[in-house]
């Protein structure tokens, strides 16, 4: 079939957020001072119980997504953090640990090279560009990436799997997406940093599936074999070329 589309993952695919796993603790750090903040503090455990409590829910949620595809609301994330702490927030408390770190994701991002380039020059190829996260965050808080880095009129849709009961590499988020674009799965290219999110859950719904190369320990089967691998973003538009000129 004619290729119409590519949809492409968010994070180590268009942007980065440098330092993730050592900015944990400076985020949720942030996160309790500003709920310490905006409500009262009597019940309110210490920082270090709270950080370590949020860092255990959000492991947890990750773990979840590895075994079994599910996803979580930003909401329902805080919600066991605190539940982990022996504590059930009102919403006005939870409200106030999202807003905390939301203010510190703001500005973190980093956008890679090419990244702006190569979504005009497929869209002047007439192709409709999507995109595809696995994510507990807000779509808000990628939103804000989104528009910092003028990405966010290049993209016809973007999809968040915070909003959805499932997270790649379900079929049903990859449906959810071609839906939303209105192409059949044969007709879009998977882009992404992920050999079992991304290029797998592509590959299963007869996506093709590019691998964006990365030095990221994510786990890398060898029984999962993408359709073409690429080590920067405008790589993909000579391999753009080749399949739309297959047809």
């Amino acid at each position: 079939m004619a290729l119409r589309a590519i949809i492409f993952d968010l994070g180590g695919t268009l942007i980065d957020w440098p330092d993730w796993d050592d900015d944990i603790a400076r985020r949720w750090a942030l996160s309790y001072g500003y709920l310490a903040s905006h409500i009262a503090t009597e019940h309110l455990p210490d920082c270090n119980s709270y950080v370590q409590a949020m860092r255990d829910a959000e492991k947890h949620h990750w773990q979840q997504v590895t075994a079994r595809q599910v996803s979580t609301t930003p909401s329902a994330l805080i919600r066991e953090g605190f539940r982990r702490l022996g504590w059930q927030p009102d919403e006005k408390a939870v409200m106030a640990a999202l807003d905390g770190y939301a203010q510190a994701v703001i500005g973190w991002a980093t956008i890679f090279p090419g990244t702006v380039e190569t979504l005009l020059a497929l869209r002047k190829r007439g192709l409709r560009l999507g995109l595809l996260s696995n994510t507990w965050w807000a779509g808000a808080w990628h939103d804000a990436d989104l528009a910092a880095h003028g990405l966010t009129s290049l993209l016809d849709t973007v999809v968040y799997t915070s909003d959805l009961p499932h997270s790649k590499p379900h079929p049903s988020v990859f449906q959810t997406v071609t839906a939303r674009l209105q192409v059949d799965p044969q007709q879009c290219v998977m882009v992404g940093d992920r050999m079992v999110d991304d290029i797998s859950g592509a590959l299963n719904v007869g996506m093709r599936a590019v691998w964006r190369e990365t030095s990221y320990p994510w786990p890398k089967p060898e029984h999962i074999r993408p359709t073409a691998v690429i080590t920067q973003l405008m790589d993909l538009l000579p391999l753009v070329e080749q399949w739309m000129g297959d047809v």
